[in-house]
């Protein structure tokens, strides 16, 4: 049994989202046997499964690999990581956001 952290974080996803095993094998097509040893770290996991469960899960792959690295506090390149994967124009009324309350927050 090889820990993974990939693995971890899908499961812990899972788990929040109050699925169970069997219901993921059903969801990404596997059987629950398959499943659980992909979750026991007995497997590797397909990237078409991966790509349906993250999908399912309504989460991204950046969210899984903050999960992976166990990232509690967003640092600025967090940010600024994050902030690349929005469109323009999302990412323009994101630094009008940090600006505002930057300004809030600074004494005059």
């Amino acid at each position: 049994m090889a820990y993974d952290p990939l693995i971890q974080a899908l499961k812990e996803r899972r788990e929040a989202a109050g699925l169970s095993q069997n219901q993921t094998a059903k969801m990404i097509g596997v059987s629950l046997k398959t499943y659980q040893r992909i979750e026991r770290g007995d497997t590797d996991i397909k990237m078409s499964h991966y790509r349906t469960l993250v999908e399912n899960l309504k989460t991204t792959d950046l969210d899984i690999s903050l999960d992976m690295l166990r990232i509690d506090k967003t640092t600025p390149w967090d940010v600024a990581a994050a902030a690349r994967t929005l469109p323009p124009d999302v990412r323009t009324v994101l630094v009008s956001l940090i600006m505002m309350l930057y300004r809030d927050k600074t004494p005059e």
